[in-house]
């Protein structure tokens, strides 16, 4: 099975839904950087965006109960960048781990920016 029931059944029990307009920041190397994130939360799937310095990229992953995990990929130097997180839904903010593909990892956090 692709898919927990029991996970479904987590998320909805705690109401966690990350549908909505985030701003976020993640700590890099060269210092934090800040995005904007728009995402759709359809069952235990997470679609949608991010708008950054960078540009716009897609966003794809998945949430467990209160556990989330997703990826969008930018370009630095030419060279495409995986971002990679992971994280717990804190009631309007989301606070995890951001690895950036080869080059470590970071704090990350992002707060809700609109009502559901």
């Amino acid at each position: 099975m692709p898919f927990s029931i029991l996970a479904l059944l987590a998320t909805l029990l705690l109401d966690v839904n990350v549908t909505g307009a985030w701003e976020a920041t993640y700590v890099t190397p060269l210092g934090p950087q800040e995005l904007k994130m728009y995402l759709t939360q359809e069952g235990p799937r997470i679609t949608g965006h991010t708008m950054s310095e960078f540009g716009e990229a897609p966003i794809r992953g998945s949430i467990s109960g209160d556990e989330v995990k997703f990826s969008w990929t930018e370009t630095d130097g030419g060279k495409p960048l995986e971002i990679a997180v992971t994280g717990k839904v804190e009631g309007d903010a989301i606070v995890g781990t951001a690895s950036l593909g080869g080059r470590g990892q970071g704090r990350f956090r992002a707060e809700r920016t609109d009502e559901r």
